[in-house]
């Protein structure tokens, strides 16, 4: 039997690197799991390559592709311009926005002097408590927006009724991350309590909408442990126009999807939070 010689050891190496690089493939097809999977399949795949070609200057550039997966972005920067020696980059950072995040940042300052403006004309400064089903898809952005916060404070008022008080609009940062959460119950020795509202103003949307947001939740989940150390429980709260703007069957679809993720899904009417509906057929 030929024994394995040492200088056969790395292309061993990666062979079994890349085997496991293939089973994390097939287990990213996960939903659940595809966060993680796919991560650990760039690391195997980029370091089995880097062993099978047996040069410096790959094993060199492997480290710092495996690096950007496992670490913060800021830091690789530090480090690289350590290494360049370039003193300029200590005295400040200067990068060109994208397109994207220059029509974003655009779309919200326009979008904040609106809100703001509309605040200003609500001369008596309470929330909504009325909505017209008949013209909800009909309204201006600024006004379904103030509509979509009322939504969301009343929903939380609701909440709190059961579940004790909330922190309401909670943001948690470290080392460059951030989430902002709706609502958070923080409890000694407990797990904590997420609160996420969703609104479904058109009906027809409804499904989608409504997996999406649990895709987007759980992710929030994972953040927070990242950022706090702490695990949690999310709370998903979808508001719907009124209980029969949903089919039975498809509301019975969300509620075996949020239990196979693991989601605790709660379903409340406009009325139920304390609104006033009218032309609910329409």
């Amino acid at each position: 039997m030929e024994f394995i010689r040492p200088d056969t050891y790395p292309n061993l190496i990666g062979t079994i690197l890349l085997s496991v690089s293939i089973i994390c493939l097939f287990i990213s097809f996960k939903e659940s799991q595809k966060r993680h999977a796919t991560k650990l399949f760039s690391i195997m795949i980029v370091v089995a390559l880097a062993l099978f070609s047996s040069y410096w200057a790959t094993y060199f550039a492997a480290i710092f592709i495996v690096a950007t997966a496992v670490t913060e972005l800021e830091f690789l920067q530090t480090l690289a311009a350590i290494i360049r020696k370039d003193k300029n980059y200590f005295d400040y950072k200067k990068e060109t926005l994208s397109s994207e995040d220059n029509i974003s940042r655009k779309a919200k300052e326009a979008l904040e002097e609106e809100l703001i403006v509309s605040s200003d004309n609500n001369s008596d400064g309470e929330s909504q408590s009325q909505i017209d089903l008949s013209t909800l898809l009909d309204l201006p952005r600024t006004e379904a927006m103030r509509l979509s916060l009322d939504v969301e404070d009343k929903s939380l008022s609701y909440l709190e009724t059961q579940f004790g008080k909330i922190e309401k609009n909670v943001r948690f940062k470290k080392n460059g991350d951030q989430i902002e959460l709706d609502g958070v119950i923080e409890l000694e020795n407990k797990n904590t309590k997420i609160f996420e509202i969703k609104w479904t103003r058109n009906p027809d949307h409804f499904f989608p909408f409504v997996l999406h947001s649990m895709k987007r939740t759980k992710d929030l989940i994972e953040r927070y442990r990242t950022i706090t150390g702490k695990n949690a429980e999310l709370h998903l709260v979808v508001i719907l126009n009124t209980k029969t703007s949903v089919t039975p069957r498809r509301l019975e679809k969300v509620n075996e999807r949020a239990k196979e993720e693991g989601i605790n899904l709660t379903l409340l009417s406009l009325t139920e939070i304390g609104f006033e509906v009218s032309h609910e057929i329409a």
